[in-house]
């Protein structure tokens, strides 16, 4: 069994990096990849290169597409020219989130919601500015009708991807200030030596628009493939972007997008149970970064 997308506390992951590898190594994969946002911090961990199985080098680069937030993953590149290229094209995540706050503030006081900014308290180099936002907004019940669903009123990963990085919502905010877009991230993976892939393109709020477009999209930005499988897909959505990548000659890739306790229900390898990728998946992929870590410097 492979596991391709995952996250430590180096990003927004529960688990130390020396907790994932030991969790790998009891689920006995044969490969992973750790995929932390927009930081390559966990291949500079202790115990880094006592695993057992194959590590591949990875991260998850937070992107702009058509105005809505989306992720590009970056596999096999070289460690330090990846650390170059995101100091110069990402914000660290304590001004990620103190920048985010204010486009919130202006994007909802343009929408007309009820908060208090001098009343959302929280810690920028640990905590999301979206979700001590929610916790706010739910203090005023009148902040309902701005909501497209129960969901986004309760959940905070509703609130983000179908609210806040929704173009069509009312709470839309236009975060381009705060990322790169989706070209640039694909460049920055390239010169690193790297390959990208589109991630979990079902999640998305734009998904089915971006399904038809997918063939376009690949070629516009010169995507070397696509993430098949994910712990939100259904089988069927697993089966038709395997089907697109081998139709196209395209690389797939596949993983849980485990958080450990950060994502209740989301188990490294398996995902949601629907998951048992194995090898095969990396059968086109360059031989040097089948290797793993070492091999890609």
């Amino acid at each position: 069994m492979i596991d391709l997308h995952t996250h430590t506390c180096c990003s927004d992951g529960a688990d130390s990096v020396e907790t994932l590898l030991r969790r790998a190594e009891e689920q006995k994969l044969s490969v992973l990849s750790i995929t932390d946002h927009n930081t390559v911090a966990a291949y500079r961990g202790r115990g880094i290169l006592e695993y057992s199985g194959t590590l591949i080098p990875g991260v998850e680069i937070t992107c702009m597409y058509q105005g809505e937030v989306v992720e590009v993953l970056g596999y096999g590149y070289r460690l330090e020219d990846m650390e170059a290229e995101l100091s110069r094209h990402v914000l660290t995540f304590e001004e990620k989130q103190k920048r985010e706050f204010e486009l919130i503030c202006a994007a909802f006081r343009r929408a007309g919601a009820v908060f208090d900014p001098a009343e959302i308290s929280f810690d920028p180099t640990k905590e999301s500015s979206r979700k001590a936002f929610l916790r706010h907004l739910n203090q005023f019940p009148e902040n309902r009708r701005f909501f497209s669903s129960d969901e986004t009123w309760q959940s905070s990963k509703a609130f983000t991807r179908e609210e806040i990085y929704n173009p069509d919502s009312r709470l839309y905010v236009d975060e381009a200030p705060l990322y790169p877009d989706v070209r640039t991230a694909v460049e920055m993976i390239h010169r690193s030596g790297g390959i990208a892939f589109l991630a979990h393109l079902y999640i998305y709020a734009h998904a089915p628009e971006f399904r038809r477009r997918l063939w376009e999209i690949v070629r516009e930005f010169g995507l070397d493939g696509v993430e098949c499988a994910h712990s939100a897909f259904s089988a069927e959505q697993i089966l038709d972007l395997n089907g697109f990548c081998r139709e196209h000659g395209l690389l797939r890739s596949g993983g849980s997008d485990y958080h450990g306790s950060r994502k209740p229900g989301v188990n490294l390898g398996t995902g949601r149970g629907q998951l048992d990728l194995t090898e095969e998946y990396l059968g086109e992929w360059p031989e040097k970064m089948r290797r793993g870590f070492n091999a890609c410097g």
